[in-house]
């Protein structure tokens, strides 16, 4: 090719017209909407219909329109109340724990020490297990008679031997049972976020502070909450959320049980559309949920953008206008121009109707003690600091390392637990002094990796089991759903920050709520659906599902990456003749590479942890590895020592993930905390 043959070349790439600013944002956003419509309002509107009929999915009768009977009787029904007392009461109790014990645990990280990232890795090890793994294991360690749990307050002559504890028998236990389990496994999330917040106040405030003499309260109320205070409201935002709908640690920890004393509206409507095939009223319920969580989500997320001094939005939204337009002049326009107002009387309506005020009385014993607790650690840590400040340095170092140590013993303890029960021989497992010293073996793996001879652990291997197979499925589904989520949060995200479209705030509100949205409430329409496409039981149909409930976090997430990027860089990118395309791609792009490692850790845990899809959408044997795992529970007693080495292998991932990633995650999370 000639010289002159290039220059044309060139001069024909530069005149090739490049997409405008609305063509990339609609490029980049609409699969995201697109997929999220498709997936979730589609299956909510069907469920719409079907909550205003009576219908099983097992009747070969189709659905009969029977109006809001079934709204009626959930709203009349005193048991409907109950479930959401104790939702509430589980919720307030964790949430409360897991907010005050993981800041604590941020700030007793916040400091320069050694091996500071080895502790940090070792105390994010709980939440990267599946959640039906941590209620099973947990249900091992409450056992009244075997169980660790009352073996340790036994020997800390804490627990009188001849009367041990019924945590899963007693109700009042039952839900401490439930809420420790869930405090174990989500404090590590909090403290994630709190130290990220931590790690972004400017250090120069707290010189100035020095300066002037300011107290440690001084600087604590004025310089550390106030700057942490938006990432700290985005934990408790997606706590509450993901407590609200908690499904699969009741499902293997206690059942909903005793009775109905830890029976969550998310259980009660897997109860009513998977045991009782109530699919109406199944629906009717899940519509109450979402009002909930719809009305809960805006209170938080108007709290937040007030935390953060948000103003008014670079484009009006949709809500706006249909003020500007419909309610003008009319006596709803006070209402409809404050949707926050309406949201909170919403929220706060339905919690009084369905059993909101009456679980103070009816959970006092719960209630005061979760309170107690939050509060002693809240006042310990206060006065510990003020006591600490003017203590030596020496001093200040040992106490604070020993409570650090402290707590990694004691989140590490369960998981140590796991590893040691996964190495027993089966004989002591079930024993009633539980055993710590033994000769390990490796039989519990092989009874799950392989198939022997007559079923004998000790016989000759035979193939395979299925568990390799279960296990290479989570890592491809989790693996491909976590690329797709990315690719489509991040592009989302840079036309969210970037341009100026219509109704941004709507848009925005609208793929964070698919992320709040219990996958139980939209289940049964997309049981149907999968069943009508051919999707149920296969790798692709849970790709889909894993990643239109990764790809709102991804996109939230992203979006506060590339708010912290100055646009003057793009722009100048622009002036330098590069299309939009090309100034995503060279300048954007690069920059947020941190905030992608740090979403891609936290999609990849959530797909391949995730247990309700996998495990409702399953005509025969689930395709992943959890609820495989949880398969091996039978009638006939738990073989804990294949499900302890199956938990420990599927740790292994998700562990060394995190670790690869361990130098991208804390600083992507910090990128944008003070902003976002």
């Amino acid at each position: 090719m000639t010289d002159g043959d290039t220059e044309a070349s060139t001069t024909a790439r530069r005149r090739l017209p490049a997409l405008s600013d609305r063509s990339v944002a609609n490029l980049f956003l609409l699969p995201t909407i697109l997929l999220l419509v498709a997936m979730n309002v589609f299956p909510l509107v069907w469920s719409l219909y079907l909550a205003f009929c009576r219908y099983s999915t097992i009747s070969n009768n189709g659905p009969v329109w029977v109006g809001g009977a079934n709204f009626s009787a959930l709203l009349t029904d005193p048991s409907a109340h109950q479930k959401f007392t104790v939702t509430a009461t589980f919720t307030l109790c964790a949430v409360g724990i897991e907010m005050a014990a993981g800041f604590c645990l941020a700030l007793l990280l916040h400091r320069a020490f050694r091996a500071k990232a080895l502790i940090t890795t070792l105390l994010l090890l709980p939440m990267m297990l599946s959640p039906v793994v941590v209620g099973l294991f947990w249900r091992l360690m409450f056992d009244s008679t075997t169980g660790l749990v009352n073996f340790l307050l036994q020997a800390a002559h804490l627990q009188n031997p001849l009367h041990p504890v019924s945590w899963l028998g007693r109700p009042g236990y039952a839900m401490a049972a439930l809420v420790i389990t869930d405090a174990w496994m989500w404090t590590p999330f909090v403290m994630l976020i709190s130290l990220a917040g931590l790690s972004a106040v400017p250090p120069h405030l707290y010189e100035a502070a020095e300066v002037d003499r300011a107290s440690v309260w001084f600087k604590f109320r004025h310089i550390t909450l106030p700057m942490t205070a938006p990432l700290l409201m985005v934990a408790l935002l997606f706590r509450t959320m993901d407590c609200f709908k908690l499904f699969d640690t009741v499902f293997v920890l206690t059942s909903g049980g005793p009775g109905s004393t830890t029976e969550t509206v998310s259980y009660s409507l897997y109860k009513q559309a998977f045991q009782f095939h109530n699919t109406g009223a199944a629906c009717a319920l899940a519509y109450v949920i979402l009002l909930v969580i719809i009305g809960l989500s805006n209170i938080y997320m108007k709290w937040l953008a007030h935390i953060r001094g948000e103003g008014t939005a670079d484009d009006s939204s949709l809500w706006s206008s249909t003020v500007q337009r419909i309610a003008r002049g009319t006596r709803l326009r006070k209402l409809a121009e404050r949707p926050d107002a309406f949201a909170i009387g919403l929220a706060a309506a339905l919690m009084l109707v369905l059993g909101g005020g009456r679980w103070l009385v009816q959970n006092a014993a719960v209630a005061g003690w979760c309170t107690g607790a939050v509060a002693s650690v809240v006042a310990l840590v206060w006065v510990g600091q003020l006591l600490l400040a003017r203590a030596p340095a020496l001093v200040r170092s040992v106490v604070l390392n020993t409570l650090l140590l402290g707590a990694l013993a004691a989140f590490l303890l369960p998981i140590y637990w796991i590893t040691v029960t996964s190495l027993k021989p089966p004989v002591l497992i079930d024993s009633l002094t539980p055993r710590f010293i033994f000769h390990p073996t490796l039989v519990n793996y092989g009874s799950l990796l392989f198939h022997h001879l007559n079923d004998d652990p000790s016989a000759r291997i035979t193939g395979l089991s299925a568990f390799p197979v279960k296990l290479f499925n989570s890592l491809l589904i989790g693996l491909a759903a976590t690329a797709l989520a990315l690719l489509l949060g991040t592009t989302a995200a840079y036309s969210l920050a970037r341009f100026r479209i219509k109704g941004k705030s709507d848009a925005l509100f609208f793929i964070l709520s698919t992320r709040m949205l219990p996958p139980i409430v939209v289940v049964i329409p997309i049981f149907l659906m999968y069943r009508f496409l051919g999707l149920l039981d296969t790798r692709l149909g849970l790709v889909i599902l894993y990643t239109m409930t990764n790809v709102s976090f991804a996109a939230y997430l992203m979006k506060g990456f590339f708010d912290d990027i100055p646009h003057e860089y793009d722009d100048a990118a622009l002036l330098d003749g590069c299309s939009r395309l090309q100034a995503f791609r060279r300048v954007s792009l690069p920059q947020a590479t941190t905030g992608m490692a740090a979403t891609a850790v936290f999609c990849f845990i959530t797909a391949w942890n995730e247990f309700a899809f996998a495990q409702l959408l399953a005509t025969g044997e689930p395709l992943t590895a959890p609820p495989y795992i949880v398969s091996r529970t039978g009638s006939g007693g738990i073989d804990w020592g294949p499900i302890a080495a199956g938990a420990l292998i599927f740790l292994i991932p998700a562990a060394l993930f995190t670790f690869l990633m361990r130098r991208h995650l804390l600083r992507g999370v910090t990128f944008g905390a003070i902003k976002r």
